[in-house]
């Protein structure tokens, strides 16, 4: 399998200089709505760097040092970051964007409640990790890592909990009415589906590093944007 220390260095590599070069236009081009957006791939890019950290840390003894706190770092962005980032960033768009994005008084309110959902979803999912670090136990499984972890839920409430996950990250996008947004929410639930299915015990270090990769589309969405002063009336 293609996932290692270089792999997740790799993408490190790709995405940081993508993801501040979107970063660099939003603001040159006055849009400081794309901001939150074009941190997307500079936070996936830190990301992928820490479970590269955690990649030399791993061995067939106890961890290095260091690989536990890069191992809490990554599950921080996994788990509590981005359900609470994805959905913030979708209602900001909704607010703050072009006119041709913003949504009616009944999507920012179900907006708004994927982002309070979001924010009890990461704050259940990540501090019990923070306060209990027994409660995680990352190993090589089949050439991917496995996190080992004891989450609060476990057995049904669990997939209920990987579902209200996937809702929170990939809802916020479809809402918004821009056609590469929705793409990007699709592909990122279509990334989520796959992982699940063909590579279910290592599922959340797989499916974070194809929505890394993904989140090129958003570089791509920024650089196609148009700057401050053209943007469309309607």
């Amino acid at each position: 399998m293609c996932f290692s220390a270089t792999a997740s260095f790799a993408s490190t590599g790709l995405l940081l200089p993508l993801g501040l070069s979107a970063l660099w236009r939003a603001w040159r081009d006055g849009r400081t709505d794309l901001v939150p957006l074009a941190l997307m791939p500079v936070g996936f890019g830190l990301q992928q760097a820490l479970e590269g950290a955690l990649w030399l840390g791993l061995g067939p003894g106890p961890l290095a040092p260091g690989a536990h706190g890069a191992a809490l770092a990554y599950l921080f962005f996994a788990l509590a970051f981005w359900p609470i980032w994805i959905p913030s960033v979708g209602l900001s768009l909704a607010l703050a964007g072009p006119p041709r994005w913003r949504v009616g008084h009944q999507r920012r309110q179900l907006l708004r409640g994927l982002q309070a959902l979001g924010v009890l979803l990461g704050v259940g999912l990540w501090l019990p990790l923070l306060l209990q670090p027994g409660r995680m136990a990352p190993s090589v499984v089949q050439g991917s890592i496995d996190y080992g972890l004891e989450l609060l839920w476990s057995g049904e409430l669990a997939g209920s909990v990987r579902f209200l996950y996937a809702a929170v990250i990939s809802v916020p996008l479809l809402l918004l009415p821009s056609w590469r947004l929705r793409g990007f929410g699709v592909a990122l639930l279509a990334s989520g589906i796959i992982a699940d299915w063909a590579y279910r015990h290592v599922f959340l270090s797989v499916w974070c590093y194809l929505s890394a990769l993904l989140s090129l589309l958003v570089v791509a969405l920024v650089w196609n944007e148009p700057s401050d002063c053209q943007r469309p009336s309607s």
